[in-house]
């Protein structure tokens, strides 16, 4: 029985037939690194499974072996009825950290990226009946100079690093269309106009596209673009008159997306070949919202908005980084939301894209962050601004994203203030995505030393404990205004680089807390501990209370939404059991009660 079954594709729907590939494959690690010479792609005798897409190192891959094998292959096999007049495309959402993908015995594919998604076309080589599907792996478990977020580079975890994720750890899957499909499409909306825009890229040119909007099943809007040979069209379709925008949006947001409204809009897409024949037909959604910096304070159509986030790791106690089940997801972004947070900071890690699908639909605002590698070298430049432009194209249709992050802490530059090069990167970085996605926040580089941005982030653990007065009076004073946090060094670090000193922007506390209460295990670590339920709730509160006297935040986030392995400083344990109820901690974090307002 497959543990993963669910359809892999939620966000869009077509008229194709999909074939979820998880579940059991062959699988044999290669460490002698034998398997090209000796041709495991045409015939090999495999003497393990595994369950895909669990990585080795996890429980629910059946094998559970944590140590070093950075060579490894997978085989199966899929049936299909060949016709040559269709496109079979097979789709890996995540495979860590480089891979070769093989119809057959012949090689189709070669891609590097742990973090982003890989579609490949295997038309060519696709026979009636049984095919062959080996994958090769390879991923570098000692190397630091590669994007690699929390996974440790030691064979033990320790500190803030884990348990190590290889090879296919999100959903796989095939698809079989038309020989004239939608390629890319990218929606991004204007509430002050309302209007949505849709770039559409088809294989090919066809002959016309006709996009439909509609609203809890009322057509809103319909148009059609003749394409005249071009394979991109980009398309702007009237959502709202006036009329609805006075009526409802200014008034009380009902048509705007938000954590407390999702409202979510459906959009049909049909290519066709002809004035008649349909040779593509996509439903899909999307959102109306505006993100934007006013007054050096977020807003989020166009009212204020003071963002109240959780860091979330992505770790699962048997899968590692790959999720459980979709009810896994489900509960903790409701967990979440029962805690008065009203959005997620993804640290080191791009989630399957379900997991974004699942915030769209319940409200739960996202920042996408890229993995992080340790040591700055040109290879790393190659291998991070390549896989960090997939990322940021691939995931741009989830409006629950908000914020995009392409470096944390210095991780992979850490001589900031010495190496103009290294600088040179980070506002590179920043520029390239902005130049990807510019209806998004950026933050250069999430903590400290930052060069271009448009949020201040800081991350500052210096609260003390309960009993330390005197450090716990620096912490409030430090949160007191712009001006004071821009000249803090709470890491040891410069906020701005020198030269780079901004007040305009929106500043926030996206690292604090960690408060390690025990409830299930004898040992582990946090920034700070407690020992009883009452004292962690009092923690919690003094904290968060010194950050709602604070003039200068625009919001936080809060480190962390559950255990991870050996760091112990969740609100919720490794296996999700809330270390109080939901509802103390939402209490709390109600006492950072921003005025709602509209902005003009």
């Amino acid at each position: 029985m497959c543990i993963r079954n669910e359809d892999p594709r939620p966000y869009l729907k077509r008229d194709s037939e999909l074939i979820n590939l998880n579940g059991k494959w062959d699988f044999d690690f290669d460490d002698e690194n034998l398997g090209h010479k000796e041709k495991w792609f045409l015939d090999h005798s495999y003497s393990k499974s595994i369950e895909v897409p669990f990585p080795f190192q996890s429980k629910l891959s059946g094998i559970s072996d944590t140590k070093f094998h950075d060579y490894m292959w997978y085989h199966r096999s899929f049936d299909v009825t060949f016709d040559a007049n269709k496109k079979y495309i097979i789709t890996f959402n995540g495979v860590d950290y480089e891979s070769e993908i093989y119809i057959n015995g012949f090689l189709v594919s070669k891609h590097i990226g742990g973090a982003s998604i890989n579609k490949v076309d295997i038309s060519d080589f696709v026979v009636e009946g049984k095919n062959e599907l080996t994958v090769f792996c390879y991923d570098d478990s000692r190397s630091q100079d590669f994007p690699r977020g929390k996974q440790y580079w030691k064979e033990k975890s320790e500190s803030i690093f884990y348990t190590r994720t290889s090879g296919i750890y999100k959903n796989v899957y095939l698809e079989i269309l038309n020989n004239n499909y939608i390629d890319e499409y990218y929606i991004s909306s204007d509430i002050d106009r309302g209007e949505v825009k849709v770039e559409t890229l088809t294989l090919k040119p066809a002959f016309k596209i006709e996009y439909v909007i509609s609203l809890k099943g009322i057509e809103l809007a319909r148009n059609v673009v003749y394409t005249k040979d071009k394979d991109r069209v980009i398309s702007k379709i009237k959502v709202w008159n006036n009329q609805d925008i006075m009526e409802t949006f200014f008034h009380n947001g009902e048509l705007c997306w938000s954590p407390d409204n999702p409202i979510l809009y459906d959009i049909n897409i049909k290519v066709y070949q002809d004035e008649e024949t349909v040779i593509d037909n996509v439903s899909t959604y999307f959102a109306m919202r505006k993100i934007a910096i006013e007054n050096g304070a977020f807003s989020l159509n166009n009212r204020v908005f003071y963002q109240k986030l959780v860091l979330i790791q992505g770790y699962f106690k048997d899968g590692l980084l790959a999720y459980p089940s979709v009810d896994n997801l489900i509960n903790d972004i409701k967990l979440a939301k029962e805690m008065g947070f009203n959005g997620g900071r993804i640290h080191q890690k791009i989630e399957d894209p379900y997991f974004y699908y699942l915030c769209d639909k319940l409200g739960f605002i996202c920042w996408l962050e890229c993995p992080s590698a340790q040591i700055f070298n040109n290879k790393l430049i190659e291998l991070q601004s390549k896989e960090w432009s997939e990322i940021v194209k691939q995931y741009f249709n989830f409006p629950s994203i908000f914020t995009l992050v392409p470096l944390n802490e210095s991780w992979g530059v850490p001589e900031l203030n010495s190496d103009p090069k290294q600088v040179h990167y980070q506002n590179a970085l920043y520029h390239l995505t902005k130049s990807l996605d510019a209806t998004r926040l950026v933050v250069g580089n999430d903590g400290w030393e930052m060069a271009s941005t448009d949020i201040c982030s800081i991350h500052n653990y210096r609260h003390g404990n309960k009993d330390d007065l005197i450090q716990h009076e620096k912490f409030e004073k430090s949160l007191a205004d712009k001006d004071v946090m821009m000249h803090s060094c709470p890491g040891n670090r410069v906020i701005f680089l020198e030269g780079y000193e901004n007040t305009k922007v929106p500043f926030m506390l996206t690292e604090f807390g960690g408060i390690s209460f025990l409830t299930h295990i004898k040992e582990g670590w946090g920034y700070t501990n407690v020992n009883s339920e009452k004292d962690f709730l009092n923690e919690y509160k003094r904290i968060i209370e010194a950050i709602a006297k604070s003039d200068g935040l625009c919001g936080f986030c809060y480190t962390q939404l559950y255990d991870v392995e050996q760091e112990i400083n969740g609100l919720l344990t490794y296996t999700r059991k809330p270390k109080t109820d939901p509802e103390n901690i939402k209490k709390i974090n109600d006492i950072v009660n921003k005025d709602i307002i509209f902005i003009k």
